[in-house]
């Protein structure tokens, strides 16, 4: 499919029964900035944009919603049309909700996992805003949206055919980790290397197993390291270097139990020049080039078993 629907991964929410962790864990860690509201909800910001995490307060760790910027109105309507040409079921959102979302208009549907999404036009933007907990906290977002996000899924090939075939986006790297731990298969729908990964892992899983916050500076990954490692944290994987993305990273538990990865110097993808790749662990092929020594911090709690979905 040559036609991108979607612009860019634009936010993410959760529900988690550890909401009230948060604040600290986003301004200490990562220098975010953090706004709460009466209903004892957090939203995280790492850019101009009103949010690009919010966090509700939930019984259970699972993923609320995920949101997907369209360009403007015209290209909102294109896409809702072009997704119930496709057999997708495609709810108008009330302005309400929207408000909510704080952006202008909003249509929300579910894949085949039953996980929501929703896309978007109008997104409220505080000017030259933000301002992290560290004077030198800058990251990467604008056309590349807000990181990417890896979703663990009980079926690959319904997956992809979903995410591809419907979704429109394209796939970047597959990489195969061996029968312990399954295969991925990254997805992009701007220059950034993926913004959606789907996992399948044995066991029939299904959830958020990380989010990838992407900085502008290799010493703000190195202080977070730091604090991470000083603090009442815990690391999941050592820093280290992709060779997928070529991100360099470290990745760390949330209070919700997925990961964050927080990053530096990821490549940009050129469409006109990429074609995708294969990574073969079970051939020998290496997914690191460096680093990301993983360590045994038990079950993510946003992981899920399912036997059916919808």
């Amino acid at each position: 499919m040559n036609h991108r629907l979607m612009h860019s991964l634009g936010y993410l929410g959760v529900t988690t029964p550890r909401a009230e962790e948060w604040p600290d864990f986003a301004r200490r860690v990562f220098g975010m900035e953090v706004v709460s509201d009466e209903t004892g909800a957090h939203r995280m910001r790492w850019d101009d944009r009103a949010f690009r995490l919010a966090v509700h307060p939930g019984d259970t760790d699972e993923v609320a919603y995920i949101g997907w910027e369209s360009r403007d109105s015209g290209d909102l309507d294109r896409i809702t049309a072009t997704l119930r040409s496709r057999g997708v079921e495609v709810v108008v959102e009330s302005a309400e909700v929207a408000n909510q979302r704080m952006v202008s208009e909003l249509v929300s549907f579910h894949d085949p996992f039953g996980i929501r999404h929703e896309v978007y036009a109008g997104a409220v933007e505080f000017d030259r805003s933000f301002r992290g907990e560290r004077s030198t906290t800058k990251f990467r977002t604008g056309p590349q949206g807000l990181g990417h996000a890896v979703l663990v899924v009980p079926d690959l090939e319904v997956g992809t055919a979903f995410y591809e075939e419907v979704l429109g986006l394209v796939t970047t790297d597959v990489v195969h980790h061996g029968p312990a731990l399954g295969t991925m298969r990254f997805l992009r729908c701007n220059t950034r290397h993926h913004s959606i990964a789907l996992w399948e892992m044995p066991g029939r899983l299904l959830g958020l197993q990380h989010l990838m916050v992407e900085s502008e500076s290799v010493d703000e990954v190195g202080r977070a390291y730091d604090t991470v490692q000083t603090g009442p944290w815990e690391v999941s994987a050592t820093l280290g270097r992709h060779v997928g993305d070529e991100q360099m990273s470290f990745y760390t538990r949330t209070p919700s139990g997925f990961d964050i990865e927080l990053g530096c110097d990821s490549i940009d993808i050129d469409d006109a020049t990429w074609t995708m790749r294969l990574i073969d662990k079970t051939a020998g092929a290496p997914n690191e080039v460096w680093g990301h020594h993983w360590r045994d911090l038990g079950p993510q709690s946003s992981l899920r078993a399912v036997e059916t979905w919808s």
